[in-house]
């Protein structure tokens, strides 16, 4: 695809979302990231529930360098738990599905088969 078709940008960039809108894949690969199940939500939970345990059993004395001690294990937590969850993701990644969706359209704007 040359990137120098500003023409061809310019409607994907009006149409972009209505075009992955009605791709199957890309909808079905969205879907995966939303808090479907208990699973998910136990996911997202354990990071909360380890910020309130580290901020109660931390032995540091100074208040301001425990409470950021606390909040780097919670986001480091929250970090593989979003990793774990990408595991169970049986779709291809987002942006490939979408790279895939523009060259497509590319080749209909190409063709005249736009809408």
């Amino acid at each position: 695809m040359k990137t120098e078709d500003k023409g061809f940008e310019e409607w994907w960039s009006v149409n972009k979302q209505r075009l992955l809108n009605e791709n199957k894949e890309y909808r079905d690969a969205v879907s995966t990231y939303t808090m479907s199940s208990g699973a998910d939500w136990l996911l997202f939970g354990i990071p909360v529930a380890t910020g309130i345990i580290c901020i109660q059993s931390i032995p540091i004395s100074n208040e301001l360098l425990r409470w950021l001690v606390c909040l780097i294990i919670t986001v480091a937590v929250f970090a593989i738990c979003v990793y774990v969850k990408s595991l169970s993701n049986p779709h291809r990644s987002i942006s490939e599905i979408e790279e895939d969706v523009k060259r497509q359209s590319y080749e209909d704007y190409l063709t005249g088969k736009r809408e």
